[in-house]
């Protein structure tokens, strides 16, 4: 009995055995049949098409993955010993695959419900450039796991050593160890020292993040780590450790890159990397073609600074200097694509992107929401009344909130066109009130405001952050009559062969009627031709316009956002430290002297040469004279008036008319009475 359960026992061994030798060999057939074919020498991994990428006027405007490979031989084994206690500690023990990594890895990522470790050998990391697709599955890892086992199998562990080292990305632009080496030291690849080659090779894991130009301290802990690990595995010794962090790490400036289409192309190679995979991106030989248009990012550039070193020679200045900032974008209303961004004055100096960052408060240019919002939801309309005054509201377990004008100063009654003009708050905070946050809110979403929004009262005087890329986004919507283009950035993308991988088809949602947009569109008219954005004409730009200036608390934030029937355009001024902008005359620097001038002359030289194009009516709308005191048709006690346009069936009427009885005649019985004209309340 037991001789026959052994039996069967081994029976079933091999029987087993046998399936998984069967299925091991399916597996291979069905995933190796379209996996990539190996060059019989690695060094022509590193001479793969490189990607370019283009601008929308046909400029070449940035080159990936050229790489300058160097022999094994010449790379220093202080860089090579700290690659391997970095990223595959058992490089020279296993086969392509390190299990024990592997399986800690899948621990962790379970145990913690996220993706923390990859568990990848120097040979899968460098299996991954030799697949140029979109595919990011388990499918392409089995055969990123197949072509490693063949290239273990293929080649040297030098060689495939030598080719990862020339093949992987270092930050700054630098791919390979040699321009690394040059990029950060100076110094051929050959000649690092322990503390260096410790410190490149904790970059390829996250350049920007462990980038010794972005943040040093941080660098030297990974590059710590790094020595740490090569004490671990008998690659030095503990002194040597010790002897290499008292070093002189000898990091070099960094190199001056001035190119305002850097904050362009980061962003969009940001967006892409995380869509595709950095080494497709970066290694795939694509033709990328943007939106970005050089011409007019470099008249943004240039109106930004010269107006920015304006006023900066007018500032206090402490002991040290502080740099005003810039964000800018620009954007075509009739498609979305974004033509300019300026994320800052100097790229070399800060690499932080303004003009997509949510992080400032964009004051009153937040308030066309609010206004569109009465006026679509409780029936308001530009010749409505609403009274300018002080108020304060109650805040449970807090003191009153007590809104001010930006002058202290109030005008009564007033109409909502006027009001927008000269930029009311107590008005905009009455419409919030009336219409609540949380309608304002949908409003903005809308405009496509996507960054949180505070649902409180405060936000009628635009006390949430956004970016200028969202506010130049929502400004296209109004000049574009309601329709919302989302932007972009990216035109099309083709393969190393030039067949398409991606197009953009743009398509734009109408989110409100045009007869519902048009009335906040004129009234935005009104703010550029005699409001708080006045200075646009008193510059001399001359085509028809709207806009909305914006000034946050103690000068912090200046922003002008407007439109033109061809571009939206948004700019914000400030400092990044948050410190009020104030001038030696002890003004503080507004929306209208710090902003507008910038998107005056970035616009002028926009369009010049071009037609100066009215926005169309649309159907539905008329235009009527009031009085600006008292929101009735206008006549000739009218103190100030002013034209409005309203949707046809708005009804604006003349002043009350009130019958005044007179005396009998004792002859004629006939009543008579005379007509008199009396103000409305």
């Amino acid at each position: 009995m037991i001789r026959y359960l052994i039996e069967r026992i081994v029976f079933s061994f091999y029987i087993l055995t046998l399936l998984g030798v069967f299925v091991g060999l399916g597996s291979y057939f069905l995933f190796s049949r379209d996996l990539p074919q190996l060059p019989n020498d690695l060094r022509k991994i590193n001479l793969s098409l490189a990607t370019e990428i283009y601008s929308a006027d046909g400029e070449r405007i940035k080159v990936l993955g050229q790489r300058y490979p160097v022999p094994l031989e010449d790379i220093s084994p202080n860089f090579t010993n700290a690659i391997i206690a970095a990223e595959d500690a058992s490089f020279y023990q296993h086969k392509g695959l390190d299990h024990r990594a592997l399986m800690r890895a899948l621990y962790m990522n379970i145990r913690e419900r996220k993706i923390l470790q990859g568990g990848s050998t120097i040979t899968q990391q460098l299996s991954k450039n030799l697949f140029f697709s979109f595919e990011r599955n388990w499918v392409r890892k089995v055969k990123e796991l197949l072509i490693s086992f063949q290239l273990e199998a293929t080649f040297s562990k030098g060689k495939i050593l030598e080719a990862y080292c020339n093949q992987i990305y270092f930050g700054s632009g630098a791919y390979g160890v040699e321009e690394a080496a040059q990029t950060y030291f100076r110094k051929r690849a050959r000649d690092l020292t322990v503390l260096q080659g410790a410190l490149l090779a904790g970059l390829p894991n996250s350049p920007n993040y462990n980038n010794p130009f972005i943040d040093y301290e941080r660098s030297m802990r990974r590059a710590e780590y790094i020595l740490t690990r090569m004490v671990k595995e008998n690659l030095i010794s503990s002194e040597e450790k010790n002897e290499a962090l008292s070093s002189s790490l000898e990091l070099i400036r960094p190199r001056e890159d001035d190119n305002p289409n850097r904050y362009f192309l980061n962003y969009v190679l940001e967006k892409l990397e995380g869509k595709y995979g950095k080494e497709f991106v970066h290694f795939g030989g694509l033709k990328i073609f943007t939106t970005l248009d050089t011409r007019l990012q470099g008249f943004a550039h240039r109106s930004a600074l010269s107006h920015l070193e304006a006023l900066e020679s007018k500032m206090v200045h402490g002991v040290e200097k502080n740099f005003l900032q810039v964000g800018m974008v620009s954007i075509e209303n009739q498609s979305g694509a974004v033509r300019v961004m300026i994320g800052g004055r100097s790229y070399s100096n800060s690499q932080f992107n303004r003009a997509v960052s949510n992080n400032r408060l964009p004051g009153s240019s937040f308030k066309p929401f609010i206004y569109l919002t009465a006026m679509e939801r409780n029936g308001f309309n530009p010749a409505s009344i609403v009274k300018d005054e002080s108020i304060a509201i109650e805040i449970p377990g807090s003191s009153p909130w007590e809104p001010k004008n930006f002058n202290d100063k109030y005008a009564g009654d007033i109409i909502l066109k006027k009001a927008m003009m000269r930029s009311l708050n107590s008005v905009s905070v009455k419409l919030i009130q009336e219409v609540t946050p949380e309608k304002v809110i949908k409003a903005a979403r809308q405009f496509g405001v996507t960054s949180p929004l505070g649902n409180n009262l405060s936000l009628a005087l635009g006390t949430s952050g956004v970016s200028p890329l969202e506010m130049a986004s929502a400004y296209s919507t109004i000049a574009n009559l309601g329709i919302y283009n989302e932007p972009y950035f990216v035109e099309r993308i083709e393969d190393f062969k030039g067949n398409p991988l991606y197009e953009n088809f743009y398509h734009g949602v109408q989110n409100y009627a045009p007869k519902s947009i048009y009335p906040l569109l004129n009234m935005m008219q009104g703010v550029v031709d005699g409001g708080t954005g006045r200075i646009v004409r008193q510059m001399g730009f001359k085509h028809p316009a709207g806009g909305k200036t914006g000034t946050t608390n103690n000068f912090k934030d200046s922003w002008f956002d407007g439109f033109t029937k061809d571009f939206s355009t948004s700019v914000w001024v400030g400092y990044d430290n948050n410190k009020p902008m104030i001038d030696r005359d002890a003004h503080g620097l507004t929306g209208a002297s710090a902003a507008a001038p910038i998107w005056t002359l970035y616009m002028e030289k926009a369009l010049q040469g071009k037609n100066q194009i009215k926005f169309s009516i649309p159907e539905g709308i008329k235009f009527e004279k009031v009085d600006v005191y008292a929101g009735t048709l206008a006549d000739s006690q009218s103190l100030e008036t002013m034209n409005v346009a309203v949707k046809e069936e708005t009804v604006i009427l003349p002043r009350a008319i009130e019958f005044i009885p007179i005396e009998q005649d004792p002859v004629d019985s006939s009543i008579t009475s005379e007509l008199t004209n009396v103000p409305n309340p």
